[in-house]
């Protein structure tokens, strides 16, 4: 569907461009932006808005005198830890017109070069060169896909790996149809490196995979499956819905509101898988190149969406595209100990209701055996310096392979059970799991008669995950690996010690300089005087003084580090 610009997107871009000036936040009554006013609870432009207190920002046009209200808002428009002030209204405000621009101009674009090829796409980083590799090779040997598969990385994310990409390399030698690919774009770290994946593939159709999530027979057939060659775009859906969501996409939700849309009532999308026919979806692509780089990101800002997940269906509904999304929910593989069932691996389906991906998205495989793991959690929380050459003790599991089994069942949803009956707990199952696993499902299988259970041993897959555990016994870098980002998770828990938001860091963008002690940090909050750096996004290094530097500017992507007598944290 072709984007226009209407007299009132007009009329809303002249009163943007003539600088719209702030007068505050407006509070209201009965959780309705509409409301009778509550001027006591007024607040200034720069003062963070309550996240449970419905009303309005209110903007004057400084050319007219016109006044006009923005970004309009119920109790639970957002979330708890969301940060909004009046102050950001203009942007909010600009959103959606830019998005609209967007598209125009991605009408007039020429088609996108391409070889007719369909082919995989996958991003990969430290902490999934294990995953990338048993799935590569699980769609090789043991599937026998033989679509091509291109695999992409940041650079500057693999310098702390030495070699860390060559068992992925010799896999490709002797897998064949496997290439490379450097992320060069300073905008694309973390989830928008998906994007910039999809969007610069030579793929004309594309099936993204995550690198932890693998097939469970050969995905080919989905290029020519009935719902692709109907729609261009198949998406699946996630765990969650308007009516039980951990992300808050419901009806009153803020995000619909900048993405000038009205509600969809219907899943929320997981997006560890994706078919895409690119030609035929080059201005949803586009726009949703904005929704991922445009600056502010908005999204993580104002905690109205998860990273990338629900972009896609976003721009293409933005756009009033077709695609086809999965009816079957996800279903959950585990393990059960002692009774207790802990989810760790999102199960998705084919059109059909078949099992088709398994998505170890709760715990990757590491290709290191489960005590070596146990060690260096113990070993960097004793210390966040020592040598990342220390070798780790081998305690061989019963079968000899890296990574202990945790698919024993498998838990899936009654499909005539009503959606509302659909609700995946999180909890965690301790002691019968470690404390600091995540468990999705529910805990005592049985409990809930929406849900049965299999027993993965009797499915045409009970093979896989011993497939996906045989990984080469001799990368000593992927322990290494390890090491150094259990470390780095010790040192950003320290972070959150002297009141810093260790989330607004992305661990594996981090490069570790120097170790410096919690008795450097010997103040409760930032100061002036102590000084910052900051990863802009041109990947360059800045240095600042504390007052030209808000942690508020930073997104979830962002690299905050701390230098204090002569030590650096990075």
């Amino acid at each position: 569907m072709r984007a226009k610009t209407t007299p009132t997107d007009k009329k809303e871009k002249k009163k943007v461009d003539a600088r719209l000036r702030c007068r505050g936040w407006k509070a209201t009554h009965d959780c309705d932006s509409d409301g009778e006013r509550l001027p006591e609870l007024d607040l200034p432009c720069g003062k963070p808005v309550p996240f449970n207190q419905s009303g309005y920002c209110e903007l004057e046009d400084k050319d007219t005198g016109q006044v006009y209200h923005a970004v309009r808002r119920g109790c639970n428009s957002v979330r708890e830890d969301a940060r909004f002030r009046c102050l950001d209204a203009a942007e909010f405000v600009k959103f959606p017109i830019g998005a609209k621009e967007v598209a125009n101009k991605a009408l007039s674009l020429a088609p996108l070069p391409g070889r007719g090829q369909d082919g995989i796409v996958m991003v990969v980083y430290p902490r999934l060169l294990a995953s990338a590799y048993a799935t590569v090779r699980t769609l090789r040997e043991v599937l026998g896909c033989q679509l091509p598969i291109e695999l992409w990385y940041r650079p500057d994310e693999m310098i702390s790996m030495r070699n860390g990409l060559e068992p992925l390399k010799t896999l490709a030698g002797s897998a064949g149809g496997v290439t490379f690919h450097e992320i060069t774009d300073a905008r694309a770290f973390g989830y928008g490196t998906k994007v910039y994946a999809i969007h610069h593939s030579s793929f004309e159709r594309v099936l993204f995979l995550d690198a932890d999530n693998v097939p469970v027979r050969d995905p080919s057939f989905l290029f020519q499956s009935e719902e692709f060659v109907e729609t261009g775009a198949v998406f699946w859906p996630d765990f969650w819905h308007p009516d039980n969501t951990i992300f808050n996409i419901h009806r009153q939700s803020l995000v619909w509101q900048l993405l000038d849309l009205p509600f969809q009532d219907s899943f929320e999308q997981e997006s560890g898988q994706l078919l895409i026919d690119r030609r035929r979806h080059t201005v949803p692509m586009e726009v949703l190149s904005f929704y991922a780089f445009h600056r502010p990101n908005l999204f993580d800002k104002f905690k109205l969406a998860h990273g990338d997940k629900d972009l896609f269906r976003f721009a293409w509904l933005h756009q009033n595209a077709s695609f086809h999304m999965i009816h079957a929910p996800p279903a959950v593989a585990g393990r059960v100990i002692d009774g207790s069932f802990c989810g760790m691996t999102m199960v998705q389906h084919d059109a059909q209701g078949d099992v088709l991906f398994m998505h170890r998205n709760s715990r990757k495989l590491t290709g290191v055996r489960t005590q070596q793991v146990e060690d260096v959690r113990t070993e960097a929380q004793a210390q966040a310096k020592e040598t990342l050459e220390a070798e780790a003790s081998t305690v061989e599991t019963p079968d000899e392979y890296p990574d202990e089994m945790i698919w024993t069942h498998l838990l899936s949803f009654n499909s005539s059970a009503p959606r509302a009956d659909y609700v995946i707990e999180t909890y965690n199952a301790d002691p019968q799991f470690p404390k600091e696993q995540h468990c999705y499902g529910q805990l005592h299988i049985g409990s809930n008669p929406n849900f049965y259970a299999e027993e993965i041993a009797g499915l045409s897959f009970a093979g896989l995950e011993t497939d996906l555990r045989r990984l080469p016994r001799r990368q000593r870098s992927w322990r290494l690996m390890l090491r150094m980002l259990r470390r780095k998770e010790v040192m950003l828990s320290m972070l959150q010690r002297v009141h810093i938001n260790y989330q607004h860091m992305d661990i594996n963008s981090i490069h570790i300089v120097d170790y410096p002690t919690l008795s450097m940090y010997d103040t409760a909050s930032p100061r002036e005087g102590v000084r910052y750096l900051v990863r802009d996004d041109r990947c360059k290094w800045m240095d600042r003084k504390l007052p030209m530097i808000s942690r508020n500017h930073l997104d979830s992507q962002s690299i905050l580090c701390l230098r204090r007598g002569g030590g650096w944290w990075t």
